[in-house]
């Protein structure tokens, strides 16, 4: 699936009793569908919990993490989330483990390991698209969050589709990159300094070959160049690395749900050039 354009493209029960006495209990009485429904109410309640945290943190999004300031790009969007929320709370949250593989711990992204990297779970972008973007339903709330987003958020969504659209407009090297990635991962041969080779792939002269004729072509939008060096690397080295794990598909989604939500403007100007 390719982006087209901008519309394509979220108590008290029987306190002394073991577990296994009350599964033996309900057994015997026949109700396992209260059980089912003290679950699930248990999970409404979560989810409630979680709902509303979300929308607190968007509302409160400049006051949280002051500290966080000294970081940039998307630095400091994960360092201010992480002030409300651990990678290990999100994954009881959302009922699934955020990562399958990878060097991370529970509390702990490890963004710097030579031979290993995160490997998303397929359902962990598809969760944040679910619960993360509650505007979608309330005007009201959009009104409100409008302003966050523009001061805090724009700039990085925009850079991490800006990088997406490059590596997309030509699929046969983001492929080959996300491949020949994984490869020296698993071989244990990738060099610490590896995405330095892409500092300057936003630059319309990018290529990598010095032939012409082998040399792989993109679309270019005049300007994108002046991102920064730094960011432009690590952000063609996540994209890359949610190529190679399989989930750059429900990644740019979400981020797509965004855009159209808070940015159609530039969404729709980077999708059919109007």
């Amino acid at each position: 699936m390719r982006i087209l354009n901008g519309r394509i493209y979220l108590q008290k029960l029987l306190i002394k009793l073991s577990k296994c006495s009350l599964i033996l209990l309900l057994s015997c009485s026949g109700l396992q569908p209260s059980l089912q429904f003290v679950t699930k109410g248990k999970i409404t309640e979560r989810e409630q919990r979680f709902k509303s945290l979300v929308e607190t943190t968007w509302i409160q999004f400049s006051k949280i993490g002051l500290f966080c300031e000294k970081e940039v790009s998307y630095h400091k969007l994960f360092c201010k989330i992480q002030t409300v929320i651990s990678l290990h709370k999100l994954s009881e949250y959302f009922g699934i483990k955020i990562f399958i593989s990878g060097p991370h711990s529970k509390y702990y992204l490890e963004r710097n390991d030579q031979f290993d990297f995160g490997h998303y779970n397929p359902e962990f972008p598809k969760k944040l698209k679910e619960y993360l973007l509650p505007a979608k339903q309330n005007p009201k709330l959009l009104q409100i969050t409008k302003p966050i987003y523009e001061e805090w958020i724009k700039q990085t969504a925009r850079d991490f589709f800006i990088i997406y659209q490059k590596l997309d407009s030509n699929s046969n090297f983001f492929r080959k990159e996300a491949d020949r990635y994984l490869m020296l991962v698993e071989e244990g041969r990738l060099d610490p300094f590896y995405f330095d080779r892409f500092i300057l792939f936003l630059y319309p002269a990018f290529t990598d070959n010095e032939d012409p004729e082998e040399a792989s072509k993109f679309k270019v939008f005049v300007g994108d160049e002046v991102m920064d060096a730094q960011i432009v690397k690590e952000l063609v080295g996540f994209w890359i690395r949610r190529k190679a794990d399989g989930t750059d598909l429900e990644f740019i989604s979400g981020l797509v749900e965004l855009l159209n939500l808070y940015d159609p403007e530039f969404l729709e100007f980077r999708t059919n050039g109007k």
